[in-house]
């Protein structure tokens, strides 16, 4: 009978948490930008600067250095996208590997034939968000502490940015990807399933590669034209 009765309860609890579709909305972290006058002043008489992107690596796995190529990938496309002429990472670092060039940063900037070093000195894809609020079907806000609180992941990427002749610092960008900005739904109503089932019948099976991944792209080059674009403001 003890064992029926909780059965009862557990089963009135499911039903009332899927009677209504609940979203949650965090409210977007704001980006930190500081542009020097001399990068400012650089950029208005360079329309096509030549510059480079420098990764930091922070580790020695080479399937985790493979996985965020298709990140820097990205950033030199937007960048070559924006007018600016990008060098090859790679062939950088061998020359500023030079000890010469390391002491000399005029000689590097005429071997590299470059003039910007844009660094990527932090990039992190666990940012924690959480509530326990959310908004119910009727657009009200309400508090939910025995299901919350819900969870989503953001990320925040920087920038540094240096004149490369004299090795001088020229600008710090941080930019955020903060999740359910527009809203996402934790949970849905028995009738908001029902509706997407009938939707799903339709469409069939479709491919898809993994969204936190797609997400995360995106994200990168958003920051990556919101960096151009305050460089040059």
């Amino acid at each position: 009978m003890k064992n029926t009765y909780f059965f009862i309860i557990a089963i009135s609890f499911l039903l009332s948490s899927c009677s209504t579709t609940k979203t949650i909305k965090f409210t977007q972290k704001p980006n930190e930008v500081q542009t020097t006058e001399v990068l400012s002043v650089f950029l208005s008489k360079t329309k096509n600067p030549k510059v480079v992107l420098r990764v930091k690596e922070t580790s020695n796995n080479v399937t985790d250095k493979e996985n965020n190529d298709y990140l820097y990938n990205a950033i030199e496309n937007q960048l070559m996208a924006s007018g600016f002429i990008v060098r090859d990472r790679q062939l950088f670092n061998q020359i500023i590997g030079n000890n010469e060039n390391n002491l000399n940063y005029e000689n590097l900037n005429k071997k590299s034939d470059t003039d910007l070093i844009i660094e990527l000195t932090k990039l992190d894809r666990s940012v924690l968000y959480e509530t326990n609020r959310y908004i119910d079907s009727k657009g009200s806000e309400r508090t939910d502490d025995l299901s919350g609180p819900f969870q989503r992941y953001g990320a925040t990427v920087q920038f540094k940015v240096v004149l490369i002749k004299n090795n001088q610092f020229a600008g710090l960008y941080d930019f955020n990807y903060t999740p359910c900005v527009d809203g996402c739904i934790i949970t849905k109503s028995f009738q908001d399933m029902k509706e997407e089932m009938k939707r799903l019948r339709k469409q069939g099976v479709q491919p898809y590669e993994g969204v936190e991944k797609n997400e995360l792209e995106e994200f990168i080059k958003t920051a990556t034209k919101n960096l151009v674009s305050e460089m040059r403001s």
